[in-house]
């Protein structure tokens, strides 16, 4: 039998290079992860501060800091933020009025991938409430827009409802913020967290803002019960309970959410 050309010998030795090649480019891809981050983990925290100022602030971050990587802030019209938390975080707070400082968002940076900037958006305007001496200031929703190390964009919100003494009935400062809270909620195009005082039991869903919204109302089951979140329903929340009491008579509320990817 004659031997076979030189130009035949090489194709065949190509083709068998070729394809062991393609096996072990398989077999490596098949060992690859599908994705680089299925989803996202975040402990998120809403924290009522009491109006107190930076010395007070600084006592209560020593609890809240190492537990949040989102922390919702109400009632910190005493105090700016920026001046007291390390560089670790990102604060969006509005310092030039007492009502719109009030409520904040704070933002671990090393939690997240991007953080954009605080856009208030009006909750109910300042009201006596029926109480000479003893009304509110014009409420505020601070939002903030955060891209997750998922590549996920979620809308985190922090707001402060109304007291009792606002709640009398259709068109109350109380109700009007509750159609506003709706509202923001139907036109938000990203994934929605909000924490907040809601001054009512969180889970008792004051005005129908969950049935309403479609978000899922969350509290804890024992204490004052009024400080918690409402979640989108395709993020996953888990281990929600409260922190240790803080110098505030609201014990800050945490709660992990799962976010998926995009």
């Amino acid at each position: 039998m004659s031997p076979r050309p030189p130009s035949l010998m090489q194709g065949i030795a190509t083709f068998v290079v070729i394809a062991a090649s393609g096996v072990a480019l398989a077999s490596v891809r098949s060992a690859a992860p599908a994705a680089a981050v299925a989803s996202e983990s975040l402990r998120v925290v809403t924290a009522n501060l009491a109006f107190r100022g930076p010395d007070a602030v600084r006592q209560d971050w020593q609890v809240i800091g190492p537990e949040a990587d989102i922390v919702f802030v109400q009632e910190a019209k005493n105090v700016r933020l920026r001046d007291i938390l390390g560089d670790g975080w990102a604060v969006r707070q509005d310092t030039s009025s007492d009502d719109r400082q009030g409520s904040a968002v704070v933002i671990r940076k090393s939690a997240v991938k991007s953080i954009d900037d605080l856009v208030l958006v009006k909750g109910t305007d300042a009201s006596d409430c029926g109480t000479q001496g003893d009304g509110i200031m014009t409420r505020w929703i601070a939002r903030v827009d955060v891209q997750l190390n998922n590549g996920r964009w979620i809308r985190a919100a922090s707001l402060h409802m109304p007291p009792e003494r606002c709640q009398n009935g259709p068109g109350s400062p109380y109700a009007v913020m509750a159609d506003n809270v709706v509202a923001f909620a139907k036109r938000s195009d990203r994934m929605l967290v909000l924490g907040a005082d809601w001054n009512k039991v969180v889970d008792d869903d004051p005005n129908d803002i969950g049935a309403r919204t479609g978000l899922k109302p969350r509290g804890p089951d024992s204490g004052l019960r009024i400080d918690g979140f409402y979640i989108a329903p395709d993020m996953s929340n888990a281990n929600l309970h409260h922190l240790a009491q803080t110098g505030s008579d609201h014990r800050p509320v945490q709660t992990t959410v799962g976010v998926p990817a995009p």
